[in-house]
Parts: structure tokens; sequence; C-alpha cells
């Protein structure tokens, strides 16, 4: 079944619409519906038919990872069971309430077996009885997982807040905006004396006020800023803003090294606007520019980000220098980024900013595979994304496995828009010459048919799959019966499970613990 979508409200600027997974047919042999109802806690709803299994926690790292001393409530706390029933879903006079068996089988499984289990739910008659004769039966379970600490909860959800409070309401906007400025007003220097006198004029013209460049100045064009007030730019949440003022107050030799390099005609990019995108991308990629339906990241990548900012809150109010984990990891990202572009440029001059494209989703791709495989455990491993030292081959290889981030460019300024998609895809034909029209739409006519074909060859093989583990129940559950009638009558010990029932292979044990 297909997750709930939420439409979106507004088309924000440098920001794709959420994407997410497609439909599931309702003849697979499981079905899972997930949602995220807030930050670290994940609702789900598995379903499968007759004489097949649910897997709860296969897809969540298990059910629930170790918690450390100060990370709250852990263990039995973090599942929830919040409803299972068995027989005819769509007739509750024909489905039996297994909730409470569920939850105890459960609660056993992550009593026994300890953090990082999965349990795996039978839906088989001999556990949960027949309350649908003569009915195709289905399992469905919904369930709860908490995942997240409350400390680390709130620290992920005061970071959401600044990707989403907007930085042109922010009443410290004007502030933010004169640090910036001051940090970077080396590298927002007039190219000539003629030049310096008409932007002083022009700032007076528009009214003076403390900030070193103006509050509008044509000098703003220079770091990368597509209009002469900054502001303009900003219509994303303040945490771009911050980021950029991170950057540039922190690492200010990097910062000034890269806008000035970016100003030249060898390089020649818009460092602002493409630091706005980054830090879009990076939190769209943590789930906290969308839903979390969207989040591409791993629980367990934002489990161990979540612990990075609770570090560094508890480090700032011992009194040592604040570090900023979102805004370490932007600065990597950028630098990044800055030496891709440049090589590229180096290598084919001619490619403008109109193909920055590539650069941009090798960098999503390459923040996915780092934060997948890093143990992040410090804000000093962001170097290794920074240096770029994974090499192509390994890029590429981890982008496969992960799905790969497909491409968009953003219309209007080229930047790129990261998306995934479920649909197959379609074959492109080009063609030319007298007669195209009608070739093209006999291609797609042709693309119809194939996708068609796929999908009902598709629907048949999940329906026989189905119908197959149905069979197979059916037949070793008259096995087994049969098995047992006659070890009666023989006067033979039975072969019997623990609860005295006959065994044949009538399905799956009560409980699979992993």
């Amino acid at each position: 079944r297909a997750p709930n979508r939420r439409p979106s409200s507004e088309r924000r600027p440098f920001a794709a619409d959420a994407a997410l997974g497609g439909a599931m047919s309702d003849l697979s042999p499981v079905s899972r519906a997930g949602r995220s109802v807030q930050l670290g806690v994940s609702r789900e709803t598995l379903t499968c038919w007759e004489y097949s299994s649910v897997t709860l926690g296969a897809g969540d790292d298990g059910l629930c990872e170790s918690r450390d001393a100060a990370g709250g409530s852990g263990g039995k706390g973090n599942i929830t069971v919040l409803s299972a029933f068995f027989g005819d879903l769509d007739d509750p006079e024909n489905r039996r309430d297994i909730t409470m068996e569920v939850q105890a089988m459960l609660l056993e499984a992550i009593a026994a077996q300890g953090p990082g289990c999965s349990v795996e739910v039978p839906s088989v008659t001999r556990l949960w009885g027949d309350p649908a004769r003569f009915r195709m039966k289905r399992l469905s379970v919904t369930y709860e997982h908490r995942w997240l600490s409350d400390e680390e909860r709130q620290a992920l959800e005061a970071l959401e807040h600044r990707v989403t409070a907007k930085a042109q309401a922010a009443l410290d906007l004007d502030e933010l905006v004169r640090r910036l400025g001051e940090a970077l007003r080396p590298a927002a220097g007039a190219s000539s004396a003629a030049a310096a006198a008409a932007e002083q004029a022009a700032e007076r013209a528009v009214g003076s006020d403390s900030n070193p460049l103006g509050r509008t100045s044509p000098r703003w064009k220079l770091l990368g800023f597509q209009n002469d007030d900054p502001r303009t730019d900003l219509r994303t949440g303040r945490l771009a803003l911050e980021c950029l003022v991170y950057l540039a107050e922190r690492y200010p030799d990097a910062a000034l090294r890269m806008v000035r390099e970016a100003q030249a005609d060898g390089v020649d990019y818009p460092f602002a606007v493409a630091s706005i995108n980054v830090t879009h991308h990076l939190a769209r990629f943590l789930g906290l520019a969308c839903d979390g339906e969207s989040c591409a990241a791993p629980r367990r990548v934002l489990k161990r980000f979540a612990k990075l900012l609770v570090a560094a809150a508890a480090s700032a109010s011992g009194g040592a220098a604040v570090v900023d984990p979102f805004a370490e990891l932007h600065v990597a990202a950028m630098q990044r980024l800055h030496m891709a572009w440049s090589a590229r440029k180096a290598k084919d001059p001619g490619i403008t900013v109109m193909d920055f494209e590539p650069c941009m989703r090798e960098l999503v791709t390459a923040v996915q595979v780092f934060c997948g495989s890093a143990p992040l455990a410090s804000v000093a491993e962001f170097r290794a994304l920074a240096d770029g030292g994974d090499d192509g081959r390994s890029t590429a290889a981890a982008a496969a496995a992960l799905g790969g981030a497909a491409g968009s460019v953003d219309g209007a300024n080229g930047f790129v828009e990261a998306s995934s998609s479920s649909s197959p895809p379609k074959a492109r034909r080009t063609v030319s010459g007298s007669g195209a029209g009608e070739e093209s739409s006999g291609g797609d006519q042709y693309d119809r048919l194939k996708n068609s074909a796929y999908q009902a060859a598709s629907s048949v093989s999940k329906t026989a799959g189905v119908f197959g583990n149905y069979l197979h129940g059916i037949l070793g559950e008259a096995a087994a019966a049969a098995a047992f009638a006659a070890s009666s009558v023989a006067g033979g010990p039975a072969a019997c499970d623990d609860e005295g029932r006959g065994r044949g292979g009538g399905g799956p044990a009560p409980a699979t613990v992993r």
C-alpha cells in the first residue's frame, strides 16, 4: 500500500517537491505502508497473505538500537504494536484482533535477544485460528518504533526549526547579513577605483547602514548572490544563511579563496547560490527539509548525526567553542563541490553554470555514501568528504547499491534538484527529418505497450506467488495431519511441537527471532 502523500503547499526556490516511494500492489506477498509520525518515531503497517509472514524490524536496522546512559528509554519501550488483525481484513466480522498476542511475542523476542533483533510473525491458522472460513486470509500488523532518545529527537527538532524558520522573517537577519559582509568583504572589492566610487555613490543613494557592503550593493553579486540585495535570495530557512556565516567566520581563508576563485573565468559559478542549494540538499538528506518519508538517510545515520548534535550542545554548555555539526558538514560539502567544479572547468572550459547538474548530483551521492559508511563519531571525519578520498568507482558502486539519486535541473539557475523515482525507465527515441512526429508517436505507443506488458507480467508473478504459498501451506498442513493420524493409529509416538500440535511443514514456527 502506498504511503500517505501530502501535497506541497509551495514550490520552494532551489528545492524539489518531496519524492515518495511508489505504491506496492496488494497482491505482493508482503505489503508495507510506512510514515514518520514525528522525528525519531516511525509507524509502519505490514500486511501479508496466509501462509506467509511479516518481519517487524527488518527495515529498521533492528527493532531497537542500544541506548547510552543519557539516551532515555530503551529496550521494551521502543516498540508498540498498535493493532494486529488476522482474517478477512475488509470484514470486521471475519477477522480476529491479535494485537496483545503479537505484542507479547515482540516483547519476548526483545527480552531474549536484546537490541537489534527482528521478529517474524507468521500468518497461519494454527496460531491465530480461522476467523474467516473458506476465504483467503491476511495478516496485518501496525506498529510504532521509537528509535531516537528524547535528547536526540530534541536536537534534531531544533535543527529542523532552523531549516523551516524563514530567513527573511528572522529578527537577526540584518545582523547575520552584516556578519557575512564583514567576513567576505576582502573578496567583494571593486575591480577599479572608478568602479569603487560608483558603488559607494550608489550605496549612499539608497542610504547607508552598519553593513560593510551596504544593504544593497552590486558587490553582493561578487559573492555569488543573484541580486544587489542578498535578502531576496534568502527565501529558504535561516539555516542557509547561518551556514554561509559559519563558513565565512570559522574558515575565512578557505571561504575567501573559494569566493575569489568562483569569481574568476576559470571557475565561474555563483558561490552563495550554490551554498544555499547545498544546505537544502543536506537538510533534505537528513529528512529536515520536508516530511520524513522523503528522507534518504538510513535511521542509523540519523541517530549518529543526532548524537553529534547532542555532544556539540553539551560541549557548548561547558564553555567550549561552538561547533555546529551540520555547518561542518556543509563546509566539507562546499569544499568538495568547489574542487569538483574547478576540475570539470579545467577539463572543459566551455561549460557554464547550466552544466552544474552533474557536480551537484555527484555531491549528493558522495554525501550519501560517506554518511552511510562513516561512524560519525566526530565532526573531524567530515574532512574525508571534503578531500574526496573515495575514488569514482567506489562512489558509483555505492550509489548503485543505494539506488542512486536522479536529478533534474532548476530552471532558474541551472542547479540540480535531486529526486528519486520508482517508475520503470522509459526508452528515449531521437528522430529527425520528415515523418519524425509519426515515428515518435509510434515509439511512444511501443513504450506504453511494453510498460503495460511489464506491469501485467509483474502482477501475474505476484499473484502466482501468493497462491503458491497458499497451496504449499494447505498441502503442508494436510501432510502434517495425515502423519499425526497415522502415528496415532499405529500407537507410536507422534511428532509434536511444544504445544502438542502435529508438525509437518504446516507453516513457520510461532515466532522466529533473528
